[in-house]
């Protein structure tokens, strides 16, 4: 990164699978939640629920000071 330069908040998100599990099958974990799901179309609805529109708002990094 450069410094002085915006970079986009990021958020960090941790993805657990059972092995062999058909259909897709797991959770999506956050700082704040955990959403469980099964199969593609559950994963893509907990990582809306994480990034969408409507995803609880997080503080922003504070933003570095000249002085």
């Amino acid at each position: 990164m450069l410094p002085d330069v915006d970079q986009p908040p990021m958020m960090r998100v941790t993805l657990e699978l059972e092995p062999g599990s058909d259909p897709l099958c797991g959770r999506l974990l956050t700082d704040q939640a955990i959403y469980p799901f099964r199969g593609w179309l559950g994963l893509a609805t907990a990582l809306e629920h994480v990034i969408g529109d409507h995803a609880p708002a997080r503080p922003s990094a504070p933003k570095p000071t000249d002085g």
